[in-house]
């Protein structure tokens, strides 16, 4: 979709003559579509000049840390012999399309159509795909969020079927990290009242030193002051948010974490910071991770699994490392292509 964005706005140039200002944090499109960038912080303009001249000889210290701050892959090892956290087999969310007076169901949108996996203890498994593929509808209907069909079994334990209440034990052990690090935190909250939330939910009985114990040990996993958990979320950065974001998440201790685009509004530095966070953390943690996104390096930097999705089905599944290298399906390579600029696998450029 971003290849087929960028082509259509370089067709409208051509034919308007028209000048663009592109504000992006992504460093792979400056180098794509700019001829001269300006690279900015704090407010301030560090460096201008032309794009290759930038990215090959940068000047600033801040401009030499972000193009050098591309994620390294670096996954978990795969567990093959780790028991299983998450399996499903042939899911389907299929949403209704209804019309007339009577609303009659004349025909259905296959969000997710009949999809397996198999995660697990201390694996990533990465989701790839084209936006509207269903990768975070597969990642909601396993967390048991949205309704679906086909049997998900947790930790040994069928989740498919089982009532509010009965689904409540199992949410502890289940978290999820969203892709707005700024909408997805309640600005009426201080920090502390968000990351302790899920404490209230599930330990109603905990005592409050040992809440607030919690609160603190999480906030030092993430890498924040806990000193500052009675601010709120807008005195905080984009990254920062983010910590955040993970810190409720990890408060309950879980073994399961879907993480849903997790880097996505985040500049490269930033997000170099939180894929070194959650590696850190899942390696200190034995987490199992769900890593849902349409960066490929940065999929490559923590999944050891890799599934490619496409209007809801799975076109290609495999470790990370075989499917990077060694993409069978002509969707793949093309999801590849327009993702490296290249027109062969990507391999090469994600070491």
């Amino acid at each position: 979709m971003q290849a087929q964005i960028l082509k259509l706005l370089k067709d409208l140039q051509a034919r308007l003559g028209m000048a663009m200002l592109f504000i992006t944090h992504d460093l792979g499109i400056v180098r794509r579509v700019a001829e001269t960038v300006s690279v900015m912080r704090h407010g301030k303009i560090v460096e201008h000049g032309p794009v290759e001249q930038v990215f090959t000889h940068p000047q600033h210290a801040y401009t030499q840390a972000l193009l050098a701050a591309e994620p390294k892959p670096d996954p978990a090892p795969p567990q093959p012999q780790a028991p299983l956290v998450v399996e499903t087999n042939d899911l389907k969310v299929w949403f209704p399309i209804k019309r007339g007076v009577m609303r009659k169901v004349v025909g259905h949108i296959k969000a997710v159509d009949g999809v397996s996996i198999a995660v697990r203890k201390g694996e990533t498994l990465g989701i790839v795909g084209e936006s509207g593929s269903g990768k975070t509808t597969l990642g909601l209907a396993i967390l048991r969020l949205i309704a679906s069909d086909g049997p998900i079994v947790f930790m040994g334990h069928a989740l498919q079927g089982l009532k509010f209440k009965a689904m409540r034990p199992f949410r502890r052990d289940m978290q999820i990290v969203f892709q707005d690090p700024f909408g997805s935190l309640s600005p009426r909250m201080s920090v502390s009242d968000i990351v302790e939330e899920g404490l209230w939910v599930h330990h109603p009985d905990m005592a409050e030193d040992e809440r607030e114990r919690r609160v603190i040990a999480a906030l030092n996993d993430v890498g924040l002051d806990p000193e500052t958990r009675f601010r709120y979320p807008h005195e905080f950065s984009g990254g920062q948010r983010q910590r955040i974001a993970v810190a409720r998440a990890i408060a309950l201790e879980p073994t399961f974490v879907v993480l849903d685009e997790p880097t996505s509004a985040l500049d490269m530095l930033i997000q170099s910071q939180i894929v070194d966070l959650l590696r850190d953390l899942q390696r200190r943690r034995n987490l199992t991770y769900l890593f849902i996104s349409h960066d490929l390096r940065v999929v490559a930097a923590l999944a050891s699994q890799l599934i490619v999705m496409r209007n809801g089905k799975v076109v290609e599944a495999g470790s990370a490392a075989q499917v990077f290298e060694h993409p069978q399906s002509d969707y793949t390579r093309a999801l590849f292509a327009a993702a490296f600029n290249l027109e062969t696998a990507p391999h090469d450029a994600v070491s």
